[in-house]
């Protein structure tokens, strides 16, 4: 097995989908309010932080479908994230929810609390499902590819975040999607 990094591109994209993720706290946030800074000021900075990564990703999407930016992949493992969506919530959501942000520095407290969590999740590649596409029928996997040459003896593999409307992505065969950068593709087939 050859020791040399797997080049996975920009992990701009992995961060923003990390962000749609966890983007529904702020949603909750707008709605449970804060003593220390005005509606009109905490509910729009709320709505806008909860929109901006699904807006991103729509974006980046869509130019990757006009410029027909496609990767073709082979599947050697495929996981739905939907097993793990329990630790997400009892781990992240709820507790980040709770917490108390009615003073300005339990706020900031929070929030540096939420860039952390952010961080991590992004590091240890945990990309769960951004609320709007799970709306449209979308589910996201972590897939395992096998790079190098077929002929080659290069045991390597790489992580992608796959984003499809299928039930299941068949092992073994190949995958085409949009590429969105940071090894995250969409898949080009709408259904099983």
């Amino acid at each position: 097995m050859s020791s040399e990094k797997v080049n996975e591109g920009l992990g701009l994209v992995r961060f923003i989908l990390v962000c749609s993720s966890l983007s529904p706290v702020f949603l909750l946030w707008a709605v449970r309010g804060v003593d220390a800074i005005s509606d009109s000021i905490w509910i729009p900075v709320c709505v806008f932080l909860f929109a901006l990564p699904t807006v991103l990703l729509y974006l980046i999407f869509r130019t990757a479908k006009k410029h027909q930016n496609v990767k073709t992949i082979t599947v050697v493992s495929a996981k739905d994230q939907r097993e793990h969506l329990l630790t997400y919530l009892f781990a992240m959501l709820i507790p980040l929810f709770d917490a108390n942000v009615d003073e300005l520095r339990d706020l900031t407290s929070v929030l540096i609390a939420f860039l952390f969590i952010t961080f991590l999740f992004w590091h240890m590649r945990l990309h769960y499902m951004n609320l709007v596409f799970a709306i449209l029928g979308y589910r996201i996997y972590t897939v395992e590819v096998k790079i190098g040459t077929p002929s080659g003896n290069d045991d390597r593999l790489a992580t992608y975040a796959v984003i499809s409307r299928r039930h299941y992505l068949p092992e073994k065969m190949p995958l085409t999607g949009y590429r969105l950068g940071g090894n995250v593709l969409v898949d080009e087939k709408d259904d099983d």
